[in-house]
């Protein structure tokens, strides 16, 4: 019961990210940050969590909708990074998905992963909102909040504690995925701990809005969201995830107000990328394509921003409309400015047209001001598939995985592409790291197991046994 307490502790860190702390009060604005030398807050090692993140990835992975999407996904990890970077703990390995799940959510888990929900991209309004709550689950990271949780559940397998923990991630994001039965003694437990719990919250509000600064961020951007989900929360049936158990507090609204007020940012920086992520989010997700399309028309009718027009345009060729779209895409060209996420989208368009080389040209545009963007070079590599050239390709997505080896919709790419060159190693290796990056080396040391010696190169050969002895040795228990 206690390793159950533990992780029922450390759950509300992942699934509750801003719910907690609600017992602040508004007068204490102390910006100081506690000491973290304590030998509980060290007492689970960097391996140890990396091995409970990884296990813990694996089960998601196979229950939950992950985002492959490359605009999407490079544009969360490069604000991630941008974020991470003003940290106490920038080296720190940190790793961001997103999830295809239209409520507001985002959780950190052991090992430096960090998920976030479609629904949390696009209820944000700027990108100091959406900035605020990557701060905030980096903040559970840096201060070592998951650590002491996990670290306290003191005789128990980290495989176990992986496998509570990620049954109750699962359960909070999709009930009839979950393991409920896993789990059915963690209520008493999370009752225990919740208090500590608040302050976590409360540190990590704080550690957050520091970063934010740092990180050339509005401060101003947490306490606004807050208010956003507290005034939703108001008029809604079933509130977000983090919202359910503790909603927010005006006193912990103000409190936020305040310390925000606080800081100095020399100069805010918010990318013109993000409201066109915002909107292809808003388009991507859409159960249906008209929907989208007639809630895009409606919109532009209403406020005709950049970023609506970008998802008017994104619903056109996701309906089946590309010469539409492609209109609207010149449009913004014209009166924006050079954007790579411009360029990608009138290439999807072209693609939607069947006509390959109008997309590569337009990519070539894109990558000729914007060299090596992760989305615009993806997507060169679909071209060339559609235009049969199937060599170039697979030598394109070679150079992705070199530039991008942590990126899971990189190295299924490549998988694709190499089974197209009927290169059934390179696929297998492919397909291996994909794996291996969401989480899970049991199912990508299968795929290296498939590699057949005798059809392999001396290259590929190598390269799959390095990785096997590599992986083999992560998952031998701890001694």
């Amino acid at each position: 019961m206690k390793a159950l307490a533990a992780a029922g502790a450390l759950l509300l860190v992942m699934i509750n990210p801003f719910a907690a702390a609600q017992n602040t009060a508004s007068g204490d604005l102390d910006l100081s940050l506690p000491d973290l030398g304590t030998p509980s807050s060290q007492a689970l090692s960097a391996t140890d969590q990396a091995r409970i993140g990884q296990e813990m990835m694996r089960e998601i992975r196979g229950a939950l909708d992950l985002i492959d999407d490359p605009a999407i996904n490079a544009y969360i990890r490069d604000l991630g990074a941008r974020i991470a970077t003003a940290t106490s703990r920038p080296a720190e390995h940190y790793q961001f998905f997103v999830i295809d799940d239209p409520r507001i959510n985002a959780f950190a888990m052991p090992g430096g992963y960090i998920g976030i929900h479609t629904g949390l991209i696009t209820a944000s309004r700027n990108e100091s909102e959406l900035g605020a709550v990557i701060a905030h689950e980096l903040s559970h990271v840096t201060q070592r909040h998951i650590a002491e949780r996990v670290g306290a559940a003191q005789g128990t397998s980290l495989r176990t504690a992986a496998m509570v923990l990620a049954g109750l991630l699962i359960s909070s994001q999709n009930p009839q995925a979950g393991m409920a039965a896993a789990t059915s003694g963690m209520a008493s437990g999370i009752d225990s701990q919740l208090a500590y719990s608040r302050e976590h919250e409360r540190e990590a509000d704080r550690a957050g809005m520091r970063i934010m600064a740092r990180a050339s961020l509005n401060p101003e951007g947490m306490p606004d969201f807050f208010e956003v989900l507290n005034n939703d929360s108001r008029y809604r049936s079933n509130p977000p995830p983090f919202l359910s158990t503790h909603p927010l507090t005006e006193a912990r609204i103000a409190d936020a107000r305040s310390i925000a007020q606080k800081l100095t940012v020399e100069r805010v920086f918010e990318s013109p990328d993000y409201a066109y992520i915002r909107a292809r989010t808003v388009a991507l997700t859409a159960d249906q394509a008209d929907d989208s399309l007639a809630a895009f028309q409606a919109r532009m009718a209403q406020s005709p921003t950049p970023g609506e027009r970008y998802g008017l345009a994104y619903a056109l060729i996701a309906a089946d409309k590309p010469a539409r779209g492609i209109q609207h895409l010149q449009s913004l060209l014209k009166t924006q400015g050079e954007n790579p996420l411009l360029y990608l989208a009138l290439a999807e368009a072209d693609l939607a047209k069947s006509n390959p080389q109008a997309a590569l040209d337009h990519l070539d545009q894109g990558l000729s001001l914007f060299p090596g963007h992760p989305a615009l070079r993806y997507t060169q590599v679909q071209a060339h598939l559609q235009a049969g050239e199937t060599q170039r390709a697979l030598a394109l997505t070679r150079d992705l995985t070199h530039g991008q080896p942590n990126a899971a919709e990189i190295w299924a790419l490549h998988a694709k592409v190499a089974n197209k060159a009927s290169d059934p190693t390179e696929s297998a290796i492919a397909m291996a790291q994909f794996y291996a990056v969401q989480g899970d080396l049991e199912a990508g040391l299968s795929q290296l197991r498939r590699v057949d010696q005798t059809r392999a190169s001396g290259r590929q050969w190598a390269r799959a046994q390095a990785l096997r002895e590599r992986w083999e040795q992560r998952l031998k228990p701890a001694s």
